[in-house]
């Protein structure tokens, strides 16, 4: 019959609720292992987070301003137009990269962060304990500083300086990244020594008097490894999507270390910007430098010849003698002079461009030629400009620098032949100019021959000066340029937030607590899938329809003489016997002949028999227990008797009365031994003899139970089923397999015993471990026993009803 999805989500319900029960009354019924395994997991927990240094965040906020607005806008009508321009790239399909992005990946490099570590010495750190963890001792803070010859380490090491008195110290448990471990040194302060962590002297701080017999552990890394571990604790990101902001956070176990990183990374990085924004202007400074001497030295000799020539023609000015042809011939000498001045200028710059050991630097910005000839110079030293930035912060094989590096060398050809073609254009206007100049000096043939050679020799001291004069004006301009430079970037927001981000105690205890429960439900969720065992009632009733007559809890140390008559009346284990027989009671067919047998021996079949009998009796009835058992005889030997059933069916002149023994396990409780073990048990208990035996029984008791051999052991069970009434098939919990089950519905189903009915035995064992079973409990009434129980174990009972 197909079940209606209301039916279907209630047996759902039922079934969650079922577990959550289970799983509580597993809690309760292991609460001490649960409380245990919590306290020592806290205290794990508590030890930890004793034992790791506090770690505390400081921010800064960065703003990269644009360097061509004015307007104060703090960088964000920057960022508007890059968004915008970015945007509607994109939406071409082509992709731009993000400034923003650009200056933090620079922040966040290793190049900067070895530049802080060697500004700020980092690469020397000095800790001490503190109760459970380590805090570092920074600046003033140091009782004395480690001054190292060798500036930078070349490789990592850690010791440990121990005070001996005022003017000593101790170095001791040296260590370096080479296992290597060497003897104690004795060190005087202020003398330089000779240590295995190297040439070093120890310096006293201002914290000295203060320094007890406290250890300091002092770590030297090499500056790259410095430069790591703090980039580790930095973390650089942009504020958000609309502005120029960077915040930078430091996590660091010192406050103020933290700040000096923070501050000197800034600086750092504005000193950065600065050196790139020069590199143009220093590369021009450069190249007029060199022309200057040059120049210099040219116009030296140029007067040198002029003053001599003079001296030897007893001449003093000139220019009063060749006034009239000097002022005949101005504009043309002017200009030659101005287009050799540029021919000049155009000729140094083209060679500077043939010589190709200064491809990788920067073009010298001289103003020459036309317009376009210089935006190719000074766009060439952008692009130039930006691939040293970015090389210097990545690889040179990267395929955006190969491609940088073609594009420029693309560039310098091109700007090569444009000032070639400038030199040229500069040589025809030059000969022009001189051609103009010969047919004026033609004019004045009848000048002095001396005079001539004056004057020339004049004109080429004019045109050194002009030149010399030309380049310190281009100096002064480079020089003023470098001045005014400075990096687009401020603080917004300097070290802020002194917030201990680590260790976060109520997260590690809370960790631990939930790790103390999982634990122990981990163990007994194993054990649970491990244990293949029946665990109480419920499994039989789920797998079977078996009738489950009554579940018989353990009995504190018992044996094969223990009887419930030995107990208290109220006791728990009586009380389950008295429901037994109360279940029995409603029982549609005849219980006079009960057969007990189990699968396996040690299912606690001879203890149900004996104890059943007895319970049996305590209600008034006249009750006998056979011991069909005719191999084992456990009742038999427990219980004595040398005649027995197997004398009876034996010999047929035998009779009853010689073997029951009256009263022999409790009063109204007569016991029949099984006697000598014969040599065909299975034949004599398949005789004629047996049954008639069992029929004149049945005339003299109210009730029989007849103790047999396991199912699953010999035949002997299913032979002397057959004049039972009632087959009680005993099934102890945590011992009996749960595939059994199934096996027990076919035996069932077919009829192989008369009324099948099963007891459970051992059951409140698998209660109180697994919570299963329905745990009524016992000894209802009786308030001595409910005083003794406590809220406890009432509030367990109450759960698992």
């Amino acid at each position: 019959m197909q079940q209606t999805p209301q039916l279907v989500d209630k047996e759902e319900n039922d079934n969650i609720f079922r577990d959550i029960k289970l799983c509580l009354a597993q809690f309760l019924a292991n609460w001490k292992w649960f409380l245990l395994s919590v306290t020592v997991c806290m205290v794990i927990g508590w030890l930890y987070w004793q034992s790791k240094p506090r770690v505390f965040l400081r921010q800064s906020v960065m703003l990269i301003e644009d360097a061509s607005d004015n307007s104060m806008g703090f960088g964000s009508s920057r960022s508007r137009r890059t968004s915008n321009m970015n945007t509607l790239l994109e939406l071409q399909g082509v992709s731009v990269g993000d400034n923003l992005k650009n200056e933090i990946f620079i922040l966040s490099s290793k190049r900067l962060m070895q530049r802080v570590v060697e500004k700020l010495k980092l690469d020397v750190d000095m800790t001490t304990s503190e109760g459970l963890h380590d805090i570092a001792l920074y600046g003033y803070e140091r009782p004395v500083e480690v001054v190292f010859k060798d500036a930078k380490a070349k490789r990592s090491s850690q010791f440990v300086v121990k005070k001996v008195d005022d003017n000593t110290c101790r170095i001791t448990d040296y260590v370096d990244d080479k296992d290597g471990v060497f003897k104690d040194v004795t060190v005087k302060l202020g003398q330089m020594v000779q240590t295995p962590a190297g040439t070093l002297c120890l310096v006293r701080g201002k914290s000295f008097g203060a320094w007890d017999d406290q250890k300091l552990t002092v770590t030297r890394l090499t500056v790259s490894q410095a430069a790591s571990r703090f980039m580790g604790e930095m973390t650089i990101d942009e504020y958000d999507k609309e502005t120029s902001l960077i915040v930078i956070s430091c996590n660091d176990i010192h406050v103020k270390r933290a700040d000096d990183i923070l501050n000197e990374l800034f600086e750092t990085y504005k000193q950065d910007v600065v050196e790139n924004k020069n590199r143009v202007a220093l590369n021009t400074a450069r190249f007029i430098d060199e022309r200057i001497v040059l120049i210099g030295k040219e116009l030296g000799e140029v007067e040198s010849q002029l003053a001599g020539f003079k001296q030897q023609n007893g001449l003093i000015d000139l220019k009063e003698t060749a006034r009239s042809v000097l002022t005949e011939t101005t504009t043309a000498r002017q200009a030659s002079l101005n287009a050799e001045t540029q021919l000049n200028v155009a000729k140094y710059l083209a060679d500077y461009l043939a010589d190709h050991s200064n491809d990788r630097d920067l073009i010298p910005a001289l103003n020459i030629g036309t317009t376009s000839f210089n935006t190719q110079v000074a766009e060439y030293n952008r692009l130039l400009n930006d691939r040293n930035r970015m090389a210097g912060n990545s690889s040179e094989e990267q395929t955006l620098i190969r491609e940088l590096d073609r594009e420029l060398k693309q560039m310098r050809a091109a700007i090569a032949a444009s000032a070639k073609s400038v030199v040229k254009t500069l040589e025809m206007e030059l000969r022009d100019a001189q051609a103009n100049e010969q047919m004026l000096m033609g004019r004045v043939t009848g000048a002095p021959q001396q005079e001539k050679i004056g004057l020339n020799i004049q004109r080429q001291q004019t045109l050194k000066e002009a030149l010399y004069t030309y380049l310190l004006n281009k100096r002064e301009e480079v020089a003023l340029q470098q001045a005014i430079n400075e990096a687009n970037v401020r603080i917004v927001e300097g070290p802020i937030g002194e917030k201990k981000v680590s260790p976060r105690g109520s997260i590690i205890m809370l960790v631990a607590f939930i790790v103390g429960l999982l634990i122990p439900a981990a163990i007994l969720w194993i054990m649970f899938q491990m244990d293949v065992t029946i665990h109480g009632r419920r499994e039989v009733e789920e797998n079977t329809s078996v009738p489950v007559l009554g579940e018989i809890p353990r009995l504190k140390k018992a044996d094969a003489t223990s009887l419930i008559s030995d107990q208290a009346s109220n006791a728990p284990i009586v009380e389950a016997f008295r429901i037994l027989r109360y279940s029995m009671g409603f029982m549609q067919h005849s219980t006079q002949v009960l057969l007990c047998t189990s699968t396996t021996p040690g299912q606690g079949k001879s203890f149900i028999s004996r104890n059943l009998a007895i319970v049996m009796a305590m209600a008034g009835k006249k009750v006998l227990l056979i011991d069909a058992d005719v191999r084992k005889r456990n009742l038999s030997q427990t219980f004595g008797g040398k005649l027995g059933l197997t004398t009876f069916l034996a010999d047929e002149y035998s009779k009853v009365e010689d073997i029951i023994r009256p009263a022999a396990i409790a009063q109204l409780v007569d016991f029949i031994p099984a006697g000598p073990i014969p040599p065909n048990p299975s034949e004599l208990l398949m005789s004629k003899r047996f049954d008639d035996l069992v029929t004149q029984l049945r005339n003299q008791y109210d009730s029989i139970i007849i103790d047999t051999t396991p199912m699953y052991s010999v035949a002997d069970a299913n032979i002397v089923g057959r004049v039972a009434d009632t087959t009680l098939f005993v099934l102890r919990v945590g011992m009996q397999n749960r595939d059994f089950l199934p096996e027990l519905e076919r035996i069932y189903k077919e009829k192989r015993y008369n009324n099948l009915c099963v007891v459970l035995n051992d059951a409140d064992v698998k209660m109180r471990r697994y919570g299963y079973g329905y745990g009524y409990g016992y000894g209802y009434g009786y308030g001595q026993q409910k005083a003794e129980k406590g809220w406890f174990n009432s509030l367990i009972e109450k759960l698992r009803s």
